[in-house]
């Protein structure tokens, strides 16, 4: 058998399947690669390479949630900021109150001793409303941020006249008087029969106080729960005048322990019970005023002055109490029904005293300008 015959290889043919031989080897490596076991190095360096990755990751997903919330941080912030640059432009203004009220009192009381003859009496409303010459009750206040200003006038003015019949008792006023019979220097005097009484009286309070705020800015509105406490410091002027009179008439009789007493000194004795009392003074002035947002529109209030404290004469002393709810009519405007007591006690010596008392329904009615 002849030997086999090799063919020769020229060189372009071995270029041609060269780069398929690297292929192949390439190939065996690359599965013999894959198949070996790797070791702890290996296994190291890749572990720390993924975890190199994920953190690269992290840190994106982090920048893009920092770049995502950053705008919304700013943005409140910058709400917060222009929050409270209104509340202090706010706080740092001027507000004006104006406060018209009505005092109903069921009865009011009063005691009135001219030259040390005491006269007590019981005036009901109805009578006030019939004999009232002029009235005006109003408080006015202003506040630049938490500092202000209140003027507060309780003005009324009466005049009456009548005739009553009836058995009465009163001290003498012409038992000083030198001349006169023995019978008109007794104490007591007894009229028993008809007398034309004649009664003038006006009284004006006017307070005048600096104040100080803490807490919220008083408004017809608030915000549910805020609270509001003002304090009062200042002064009241009373001034007080009170002219009464009194005749018999022809059928009247004028005794004195007893004894009757002539038409002449009857007509002496009634020029001489004319008496008048008027006085001006000044008391120190105390207050604080509270107020508490029940909701939006409703408020709780309550109001405390003393005034005097005996250092205008005797005896001086004068006080208000006040509790009561307000609602708001819109954004400047509340009306408000309270309980109110007003006090005043004066004895300014040489036998002269005043005092009065009142109680019952306020109604008010609030402005705010600002």
């Amino acid at each position: 058998m002849a030997p086999p015959k090799f063919q020769r290889i020229s060189t372009p043919q071995v270029t041609r399947f060269l780069p398929l031989a690297l292929i192949a080897t390439l190939s065996t490596l690359c599965v013999e690669a894959s198949m070996r076991p790797m070791n702890a190095e290996e296994m190291t360096d890749n572990n720390e390479t993924q975890i190199e990755t994920d953190i690269a990751a992290n840190s994106d997903s982090e920048i893009n949630q920092t770049e995502e919330i950053a705008p919304l941080v700013l943005s409140q912030a910058s709400d917060q900021d222009t929050q409270l640059e209104q509340e202090k432009d706010e706080e740092d203004s001027w507000r004006v109150y104006l406060d018209l009220y009505a005092f109903l009192v069921p009865t009011t009381y009063s005691s009135t001793t001219i030259n040390g003859n005491k006269n007590d009496a019981a005036l009901p409303l109805s009578d006030v409303i019939n004999t009232i010459d002029e009235a005006l009750t109003f408080k006015a206040q202003v506040e630049y941020g938490r500092l202000g200003f209140m003027a507060g006038v309780y003005h009324g003015s009466l005049s009456t006249s009548g005739s009553k019949s009836f058995f009465k008792e009163t001290t003498n006023p012409l038992r000083n008087r030198l001349g006169l019979p023995s019978a008109l220097r007794q104490r007591t005097i007894r009229v028993n029969g008809d007398l034309d009484v004649d009664v003038d009286a006006n009284q004006t309070i006017v307070d005048l106080a600096f104040r100080y705020r803490a807490g919220a800015i008083q408004k017809p509105r608030m915000e549910k729960g805020s609270t509001s406490f003002i304090g009062l410091l200042g002064a009241r002027v009373i001034d007080a005048n009170i002219n009464t009179s009194w005749s018999v008439r022809n059928e009247s009789t004028v005794s004195v322990e007893g004894r009757v007493v002539s038409r002449e000194n009857t007509r002496e004795l009634e020029r001489a019970s004319s008496e008048s009392f008027g006085n001006t003074w000044v008391q120190p002035l105390i207050g604080a005023f509270g107020t508490y947002a029940i909701s939006e529109d409703w408020q709780a209030f309550a109001y405390l002055d003393a005034g005097g404290l005996g250092l205008s004469g005797e005896q001086d002393l004068s006080g208000t109490a006040q509790a009561g709810i307000a609602y708001a009519l819109g954004n400047s405007a509340q009306i408000s029904l309270s309980y109110k007591y007003f006090g005043l006690d004066y004895a300014g010596g040489g036998g002269n005293a005043y005092s009065v008392d009142q109680s019952g329904v306020n109604l008010g009615l609030r402005w705010l300008f600002d």
